[in-house]
């Protein structure tokens, strides 16, 4: 995950170290809180430079990052996903093109973080430094030129400020990962784990999917749209099992048939995998555990065999 550092948010400084200290240990808590265990990057523009960044009349981002007063895991996690190498080595060429033919604008100020998060994709992060960056949604000014002249347009760049945020703002980039999975679903398999970060997926469901027709996959993906949302609001709310349609798999057919159903975990173990979800004619088999509250999929094809339709 990339993100991108509102440099305006830096414009206002804190009174006192103490409150500089906290400003910057509030934006690494609300990074760490959206992030969890997925690798992160935080990048910004290239006139800014982020460790140089003052908080606090003397007291800068860099003398945060040896502050021994703030938490060492907190320090190592900016450590971790800071970098000063050129932005444009983080994103794509069209982008790069589009950020630098374009202008985006703040309340009539140049908001270049804010409008490159807006043309990646990602969200945002800023410092609590003022009220009105403690929003998740920020409206910009983007101007642009290319071959039909000149343009302009009303964005809105998502952002981060607060560990509070980091559920909404965690949910709006998954929509918007998944609703560009919609539109291109061959890259399903290189994506799932992204796409669908609450689900697990054993080592088989590759190539299992590289066999399913277009049409099959976009149907796949709804199912799995459902399927994540549900493991996420399982493990938000504590609820003591997922609400998902999910059927056990019958004793008669587990009998007969389970071995038809032991397929590869993620880490490679034959395992049997004893409920399925349906999609069409097709089934998602998967294993549900309740204890770690996690959801692995273990085979996504046609109807496997069971006593009442061996066939």
């Amino acid at each position: 995950m990339t993100l991108v550092f509102n440099e305006l948010s830096a414009s206002d400084l804190a009174s006192t170290t103490y409150g500089g200290r906290e400003m910057a240990t509030n934006m690494v808590q609300a990074i760490a809180d959206l992030v969890g265990d997925r690798a992160a990057k935080l990048i910004a523009v290239d006139s800014f430079d982020l460790f140089a960044m003052r908080l606090a009349g003397g007291y800068t981002l860099h003398d945060w990052l040896t502050d021994k007063q703030v938490d060492r895991d907190q320090r190592e996690l900016l450590w971790t996903i800071s970098t000063k190498v050129a932005f444009e080595q983080d994103v794509s060429e069209a982008v790069r093109d589009r950020f630098f033919l374009s202008e985006f604008l703040y309340n009539n100020q140049e908001a270049a973080g804010l409008g490159l998060s807006y043309l990646i994709g990602t969200a945002a992060v800023s410092l609590r430094s003022h009220e009105r960056w403690v929003r998740i949604y920020i409206g910009l000014r983007h101007l642009w030129i290319d071959d039909e002249g000149e343009h302009q347009l009303d964005v809105e760049a998502l952002n981060i400020a607060d560990g509070n945020q980091a559920n909404e703002v965690s949910d709006e980039l998954l929509k918007r990962a998944q609703d560009e999975l919609a539109k291109n679903s061959t890259r399903l398999a290189g994506r799932k784990q992204e796409c669908f970060p609450h689900l697990a997926f054993g080592v088989d469901v590759d190539d299992q999917l590289s066999v399913l027709s277009g049409d099959v996959i976009e149907q796949v993906i709804g199912k799995l749209i459902v399927l994540d949302a549900a493991v996420r609001d399982w493990r938000r709310n504590a609820s003591e099992s997922p609400v998902i349609s999910v059927r056990p798999e019958s004793k008669p057919t587990m009998q007969k048939y389970g071995d038809l159903r032991v397929f590869r975990d993620r880490y490679g173990n034959a395992k049997e995998y004893r409920s399925h979800a349906t999609v069409g004619s097709y089934r998602i088999h998967l294993f549900v555990d309740q204890r770690n509250r996690v959801l692995e999929i273990g085979y996504i094809g046609k109807h496997l065999p069971t006593v009442k339709f061996p066939d």
